[in-house]
């Protein structure tokens, strides 16, 4: 049992600061947690002392690449062997979790490498951030992502590659709706994978109680995915008036990305194939747009970043939650839209995503407080995975990209 005190909760779930806090840790699990007035002086002087910083729940992000290193052009990995791509991904996944991120989802794999990465972190032979994969993203031949996905073709094809990835132990399946900014030779608001394509791999997944996401750009793409039942559409890049309305009817959730463009535009102009800077450029005025009304409208969001595109860090999980601030977003929203809110998308909230007696006891040490400056999350002092502290080491293992 582990005991701490003395320090600044931020309770997600109320969106309130709350001073002078303690909290109790028994077996990877929060116990207690309180005002420090309650406790003895016997008991804080068994306990830790965090003189005053600020403790929130561990980050999430919904939408990675972990076996994709961050270069200018990505696709030339796709040859490596699946060894190198396990090891590319623990490299990563640990630096998910020495920035503060204890929960991600990975959006594609790479010659079933993700597999035994997922299994190493269960087995705790690597270290690692709680790791949800996709397997292969589901796309039509010759689709987005065809290079590493897996190619399906009508409602029986969608249906059996569903059912493939499911039997490799995926934890949810992902969708191909539109055209993508890195492929060649398509346009990102082009739809793909029809709406009864999709629909017949969603109810696969369904079936079994896993969640399914959309790569989607284009209006018509993401109207196709929400009608065909699917969970949440990632990126949204020209979502519509009527797709919001449709994604409040059926509860589907928005992961924007908005930090592709941000690295991208800041850091990958000179060797980056000019094709993906036009695309790119030509969607982030409307997605921008389209977020902003989303989140008026109260479309439940998610935080994720892409890393793994072009220049896209995998340490860089704070730069989403300061774009979102930066369009005028409140930062309690911001950091509830990247902890509770995100946990309920994957479906995980029962034990993640707040601090609260029950659930896993994974949070952050910041010694500021993020709702007065959200940049604090770009400082992380101290990650508490199930409990255990995360040794984050030399902070030149974790630059800052600005």
């Amino acid at each position: 049992m582990a005991l701490f005190y003395n320090f600044g909760l931020v309770d997600v779930l109320k969106k309130e600061y709350i001073e002078n806090s303690y909290m109790i840790i028994e077996a990877n699990y929060i116990k207690f947690i309180g005002d420090q007035a309650e406790l003895s002086d016997y008991q804080l002087q068994k306990g830790i002392d965090l003189k005053g910083q600020t403790v929130m729940p561990g980050l999430f992000n919904l939408h990675i690449h972990a076996l994709s290193t961050p270069i200018a052009r990505p696709a030339t990995l796709n040859v490596e062997d699946p060894s190198k791509f396990g090891i590319r991904g623990s490299v990563h996944l640990q630096q998910y979790l020495k920035s503060g991120v204890t929960f991600v989802r990975d959006m594609n794999g790479r010659k079933k490498a993700e597999t035994g990465l997922k299994e190493a972190i269960r087995d705790n032979i690597v270290l690692g951030p709680e790791y949800y994969i996709c397997g292969q993203a589901l796309t039509m031949t010759g689709g987005h992502g065809s290079n590493t996905g897996q190619e399906c073709d009508g409602i029986d094809g969608c249906r059996k590659a569903a059912r493939e990835q499911l039997k490799r132990g995926v934890d949810f399946i992902k969708l191909i709706a539109t055209g993508g900014v890195m492929s060649p030779g398509d346009n990102e608001h082009e739809t793909q994978l029809d709406e009864e394509e999709m629909a017949a791999a969603i109810k696969e997944a369904h079936k079994v109680g896993k969640k399914t996401a959309a790569h989607a750009h284009g209006a018509e793409g993401i109207k196709n995915a929400i009608k065909a039942g699917i969970d949440s559409i990632e990126h949204g890049s020209y979502l519509d008036d009527e797709g919001i309305e449709l994604m409040l009817k059926n509860n589907t959730a928005l992961v924007p990305t908005l930090s592709v463009d941000y690295f991208l535009f800041r850091h990958g102009r000179q060797d980056v194939p000019q094709y993906a800077i036009d695309k790119a450029k030509r969607a982030e005025e409307a997605q921008i747009k389209s977020f902003l009304k989303a989140w008026e409208a109260g479309v439940m969001i998610g935080i994720g970043t892409d890393a793994g595109t072009p220049y896209n860090p995998h340490y860089g999980t704070y730069q989403e939650f300061v774009s979102m601030v930066d369009l005028g977003i409140k930062e309690i929203d911001v950091i509830s839209a990247g902890t509770i809110t995100s946990a309920k998308i994957a479906g995980v909230e029962k034990e993640q995503g707040s601090i609260e007696p029950g659930k896993l006891a994974n949070f952050i040490v910041l010694k500021e407080n993020p709702i007065q400056d959200i940049r604090a999350l770009k400082n992380i002092n101290m990650v508490y995975l199930k409990g255990n502290l995360v040794e984050i080491g030399n902070v030149e293992y974790l630059p800052h990209l600005d």
